[in-house]
């Protein structure tokens, strides 16, 4: 689709909206990758996230996608993923499994599933309207 100088975030469909790009990170790299992206995007907030093994790096205003970089607890190397932000997690991941996806994991407050290419990616329990975290404060 051809950008027409759009600067919002697009609109939430069937309840979800993509989120943001979760970069994984080896433990032994986790540090210079944090610095590295907090420099590249200087102009972007960049600060520790909502559990010590994730750094958000959040866009200026206008941008709709932020970068999370979360540390695995495992040395293998660097990949990344989609995150989609879902009002109803388990609607959602209904739909996308009547689609062709499958459940790898499910986690506190995020689903890990598999495309039918093999591809990665969660549905988060994040507000897909706010992008605010679950829970009362929303932060």
């Amino acid at each position: 689709m051809p950008w027409h100088g759009e600067s919002v975030r697009p609109p939430v469909v069937r309840g979800s909206r993509l989120d943001q790009v979760c970069v994984d990170v080896p433990p032994s790299r986790y540090d210079a990758e944090v610095a590295f992206w907090s420099a590249l995007l200087a102009d972007w907030a960049s600060a520790p996230g909502s559990r010590p093994e994730f750094h958000v790096l959040k866009p200026p205003a206008g941008l709709p996608i932020r970068i999370l970089l979360q540390r695995l607890g495992e040395e293998r190397p660097a990949s990344a993923h989609l995150d989609l932000a879902c009002a109803d997690i388990a609607a959602t991941r209904a739909r996308h499994e009547a689609l062709g996806a499958t459940l790898v994991a499910q986690g506190a407050h995020w689903t890990v599933m598999r495309d039918p290419a093999g591809g990665v990616y969660c549905l988060t329990a994040r507000d897909p309207q706010t992008g605010g975290l679950p829970g009362p404060s929303g932060s």
